[in-house]
């Protein structure tokens, strides 16, 4: 019963689900040089005459708003409401601005916010569009999705098929530990699974690296490629 649980606390982690994938809004990751740019450019649009110290000074609640658009949908209200939370808390700095330039303060930041997420999912697209799409049969036979002769069948390897079916509903790497024990085998296992999964794609599909494994953080599936569970 505790393995039982333990399993299932980590299928929630990773947002495992084989059958299918819940939909969410997009996120996106803004690093600290793009959240003080976009500061930065709003206070001095608005006639602020030290944006940069400003900016230095108040580095803490940048950071925190920066943790903040990170977990947010990638949409301009959400954006704004945060900004308005940090605009807010600059207001002693800011006194000399009327509560207009504050508010247009706070639109300016999170349209610049929402400009770049916009960038980002651009970007995104087009690596999506390079993706090579492999599909997995209900057989267990893992194939390309353009042409299903190269072929790798997996119905004999329940384990390694399964191991592909979890990380295909990851979202970034599983550590080895965690990951054996959603499997059900072990850590070894998991690494010769690894590469013998890579050899076999190779030479029966004629890709490289389906898995990728790094030190400390575990193996995901390579983004170069998609999978669909048919």
């Amino acid at each position: 019963m505790i393995m039982k649980m333990k399993k299932a606390s980590l299928a929630t982690k990773h947002k495992f689900n084989i059958k299918r994938t819940v939909g969410v809004g997009p996120v996106y990751h803004f690093s600290m040089g793009v959240i003080k740019d976009t500061a930065r450019t709003a206070l001095q649009n608005n006639g602020v005459q030290n944006p940069d110290e400003i900016v230095n000074k108040y580095s803490a609640e940048f950071t925190e708003l920066k943790d903040r658009l990170n977990k947010t949908e990638a949409k301009f209200d959400n954006y704004k409401k945060e900004t308005d939370k940090t605009i807010a808390g600059l207001k002693n700095e800011l006194q000399e601005l009327s509560k207009r330039d504050l508010v247009q303060i706070g639109r300016e930041m999170a349209k610049g916010f929402y400009e770049q997420s916009q960038k980002i999912r651009s970007k995104q697209k087009v690596n999506k569009a390079k993706q090579t799409l492999l599909c997995l049969s209900p057989d267990g036979d893992l194939y390309l999705d353009s042409d299903n002769k190269k072929c790798y069948p997996m119905s004999k390897e329940k384990m390694r098929e399964k191991l592909i079916k979890v990380l295909c509903s990851a979202k970034g790497y599983i550590k080895t530990a965690e990951l054996a024990e959603m499997v059900g085998t072990t850590n070894q296992a998991i690494r010769n699974s690894k590469l013998e999964i890579n050899r076999k794609t190779n030479d029966r599909i004629g890709i490289s690296d389906l898995i990728c494994g790094r030190d400390g953080s575990g193996y995901k599936l390579n983004p170069q490629y998609k999978i669909k569970i048919l």
